[in-house]
């Protein structure tokens, strides 16, 4: 598995993380591909599983063998939130694929060269604007700042991340794999980014900028900082999470020279409804979403 690019969620570092909160994580494989599969239990719905971005590796074939063994043991509803090239295996449509920006990691200077006119423009701005440059292992007390800002940040936009707790779960299971990198300006940190570090892949998970960074285009100098840092310790490919949230992130993102890649999309299904079992009507829907369950 440590040759594949695993998106954070289908990683071992993930895996790890998830055990050390005591959290329910089960790797299942078939052939040449595997998946990881979280499980929860709730109060109304009881046993609730979750694929997320999976299943990785193989062909076609061994995937879609994979996600009807999975269906048969797993017990209760279960998501699949399908990763790229993963064939349709029936199921109830609950949302559409999300975009996906992704950077291929290459030498230096092919990167800069893929970069926008725009964005490399901000680049040298932020080069030339005196702003230094750190890269520490996420630490619960030095980086209590960057931790409190982005948990303020989701409470003001409305969005939901992986909690503090889980990313300083991640740092401990995963020894100087989860890294915050910090611009200053006169000694004052004016943004952060935090990147997660799995196998061949980094997820890019987390970032805030003062006014004093938007200025100075922080975020520009950040990124391409990790982009270098990355490709420098072998690692091939940058997930820079949803480009489909904002016309303004996707700029940034794309800006990069990231590809656009679309999701699957996410399927509800039930051990009800058993594998390979009669096709479901579901006319009343305008659209027959459970067929070939």
């Amino acid at each position: 598995m440590t040759d594949l690019e695993l998106p954070l969620t289908q990683s071992p570092a993930f895996e790890r993380t998830c055990e050390r909160l005591g959290l329910v994580v089960t790797r299942v494989s078939e052939g040449a591909s595997t998946c990881l599969v979280q499980t929860r239990r709730l109060q109304v719905l009881g046993a609730f599983h979750l694929l997320s971005r999976g299943p990785v590796g193989g062909d076609a074939r061994s995937m879609a063998a994979l996600i009807r063994r999975v269906r048969s043991e797993f017990k209760g509803v279960l998501v699949v939130n399908s990763g790229l090239q993963v064939p349709r295996q029936g199921g109830l449509k609950i949302a559409s694929g999300a975009e996906i920006a992704t950077i291929s990691l290459d030498q230096p200077e092919l990167m800069r060269a893929r970069l926008n006119q725009k964005w490399r423009n901000q680049l040298k701005k932020s080069e030339a604007s005196g702003l230094t440059v750190t890269d520490q292992p996420l630490d619960p007390l030095r980086h209590k700042w960057f931790l409190q800002a982005e948990a303020a940040q989701q409470k003001a936009r409305g969005y939901a991340s992986h909690p503090a707790a889980f990313l300083l779960a991640f740092a401990t299971a995963n020894k100087g794999q989860a890294r915050l990198y910090t611009a200053a300006l006169n000694g004052q940190p004016v943004a952060g980014m935090l990147v997660l570090k799995h196998g061949r892949m980094a997820t890019y998970q987390a970032g805030v900028i003062l006014p004093e960074g938007r200025q100075t285009c922080a975020h520009n100098l950040l990124l391409w900082q990790i982009m270098c840092d990355l490709q420098a310790k072998r690692v091939t490919r940058l997930d820079l999470g949803r480009a489909d949230l904002s016309p303004g992130l996707r700029r940034f993102k794309c800006g990069t020279g990231a590809d656009v890649d679309t999701l699957g999309g996410s399927f509800l299904f039930h051990h009800w409804i058993q594998a390979g079992g009669a096709k479901v009507q579901a006319d009343s829907m305008g659209e027959n979403e459970l067929a070939n369950i």
